[in-house]
């Protein structure tokens, strides 16, 4: 294991949780998803997202630079989780290669913030 919490031979990923104060959570995630460390943010999510009183869970990707369809996966079993608990489960700040693997799978609008959804 690296100094970041990574496997030897897995992709980078930083999580970084923050709290603001209203039951909701901002987990920043930074580097690469990909199946080679899809289990750990699949864990870190579904942690949070069983977490008593949790109102929303919030997903920055700015500083995410990749992400396979296997990580789109742990994406969408974790919104149905947030939607089956009633809570709150969105992303925000995808861009370049990210942004586009969203778009072209078609789940770009589905993970969007509520206010940016459109029919």
């Amino acid at each position: 294991m690296d100094t970041g919490g990574n496997e030897i031979g897995s992709a980078p990923l930083e999580l970084e949780r923050s709290n603001d104060g209203y039951a909701r959570v901002r987990l920043a995630v930074a580097g690469e998803i990909d199946i080679s460390n899809l289990d750990r943010l699949r864990e870190v999510v579904t942690a949070i997202l069983a977490e008593p009183h949790l109102t929303g869970l919030l997903l920055d990707f700015a500083a995410l630079d990749f992400i396979d369809s296997s990580g789109v996966e742990v994406l969408m079993q974790a919104k149905q989780l947030a939607d089956r608990r009633g809570t709150g489960f969105a992303l925000i700040n995808a861009h370049g290669k990210v942004q586009r693997v969203l778009a072209i799978l078609g789940v770009d609008k589905v993970l969007a913030p509520t206010e940016q959804r459109r029919p």
